[in-house]
This record gives structure tokens, C-alpha cells and sequence, in this order.
């Protein structure tokens, strides 16, 4: 009897144990969890890339015209700008953005920054079947009017390139573009909205990719710009 009872108190401190944890559902969790990090990483770095632009493209320019003008004026240059409405080409493939539109109406000046991704180079050769390198001077920039209430009247050529600069970074390139006689404002015409122009240089069949970059109209207030404490002109 006393065996009987000793082997009843055995199986009882065996179902008592507490039993081992597999080591396949804390795997399953770690692996779940290093996922959902790197995808919320992901997200994260490529919205910040989206939005990122290097100083040199997005801060204001000073080009010989707007030096004079910032010492002339003691630095009150009175620069404007605006949120774009549609900074891309084509909502749907997006092959341009612009973003960071600085104006200076008092000297006609008018400063945007352009990005493009590298994969634009394939989409080009596809439709016209030309090889180019993304590092290279593809691109030819001008601006234009367009009229408002003539749909069959033409763009107005406006402002002449007085300074472009390339940065890259990852996979875009991105452009600081600076345009000086600029027509602003528009006799007898209370709306003005003005393109940006981008066509391929040497490729003559190509289409020119458009990007509206200013809107003076009731619905789209300027804003003051405000210089930074490195936005000076070079000594």
C-alpha cells in the first residue's frame, strides 16, 4: 500500500510541473515582430526621402541680380511663396515634383526646386528608345503663361534661366533652377498662372513634361519667406 500511495504522490508532482514552452511560438513572434520594424521603417525612410531636398536646392539663391537687390534694400527683399496645388507633371506617373517656390516680385525673379527619380531614365528609353545617363545635363527649363478663359490661345514664353545647379542623392536628382524676368502679373488679368517647361535635350521627337508652379489667383495666397540665418549673399 505504501508503494501504491508513494507512486499515486509521484504522479502527481509530475502533473504539477509546469511544461516547457515551445520555442517555435516565441520564434514566430520575434520574426512577426522584426517585420512589422522593418516595414514601418521602410514606410518611414521612403516618406522622408520623399520630402527631402538637399539646402542648396531648397533654400534661396543669390545670383548676381538678387545680391544687388538684397544690399540695395538692406536685406528686405520682400521674397514670397506658396504651396503648389499640383507639383507633379502627371498625377498619375509623376515624373517631376517641383516644390520650395521662392518669388522676389520686386525684381521678377522666380526660384523653384525640381526632383525627378532615376527610374524616369528607363521610362524615357522605352518611349524613345535613347540611352542616357541619369548624371548627365538632360533637360532643357523655361517657363510660360497660361492665358486663363482662352483655351485656344497659346503659352506666353516668360523669364529667361539664369541659374541651374544638380544634386543627387540615392535614387533622385533634383535641380535648383533660378529664372530672372519673370512676368508676374498680367495687364487686364486678375488670375496668372505660370508652367514650368521640361524638355529633352537632343531628342526632338520628345514631349515636353509640364509642372504648375504659380498660381496668383484669389484662392492662392503668398506667404512671406523668411531668410534663414545662412540665407545671406556671399561676401
Amino acid at each position: 500500500m505504501e508503494d501504491l500511495e508513494r507512486y499515486g504522490d509521484y504522479n502527481d508532482y509530475e502533473d504539477d510541473e509546469p511544461k516547457k514552452k515551445s520555442p517555435i511560438g516565441l520564434i514566430l513572434k520575434i520574426l512577426i515582430g522584426v517585420v512589422c520594424f522593418a516595414v514601418i521603417a521602410l514606410l518611414g525612410a521612403r516618406l522622408i526621402l520623399f520630402n527631402y531636398y538637399p539646402d542648396s536646392i531648397k533654400n534661396i539663391y543669390f545670383n548676381d541680380k538678387l545680391t544687388a537687390y538684397y544690399n540695395s534694400t538692406d536685406g528686405k527683399i520682400g521674397a514670397k511663396t506658396q504651396n503648389l496645388s499640383a507639383p507633379y507633371d502627371d498625377p498619375d506617373v509623376g515624373n517631376f515634383f517641383c516644390d520650395n517656390l521662392i518669388v522676389i516680385p520686386g525684381i521678377n525673379q522666380l526660384q523653384i526646386s525640381l526632383r525627378y527619380n532615376v527610374s524616369l531614365i528607363a521610362a524615357i528609353k522605352e518611349a524613345y528608345g535613347v540611352d542616357l545617363s541619369a548624371d548627365a545635363e538632360l533637360f532643357e527649363f523655361s517657363l510660360s503663361i497660361i492665358p486663363i478663359g482662352d483655351s485656344d490661345a497659346d503659352p506666353i514664353a516668360t523669364g529667361s534661366l539664369s541659374y541651374s545647379k544638380m544634386e543627387s542623392f540615392m535614387m533622385y536628382r533634383y535641380y535648383k533652377l533660378v529664372f530672372d524676368d519673370v512676368q508676374l502679373t498680367v495687364p487686364d488679368c486678375e488670375e496668372v498662372w505660370i508652367r514650368l517647361e521640361i524638355r529633352l535635350k537632343d531628342v526632338d521627337k520628345a514631349k515636353p513634361y509640364h509642372v504648375l508652379i504659380y498660381e496668383d489667383t484669389a484662392k492662392t495666397p503668398f506667404d512671406d519667406y523668411k531668410l534663414s540665418r545662412k540665407e545671406r549673399p556671399a561676401k
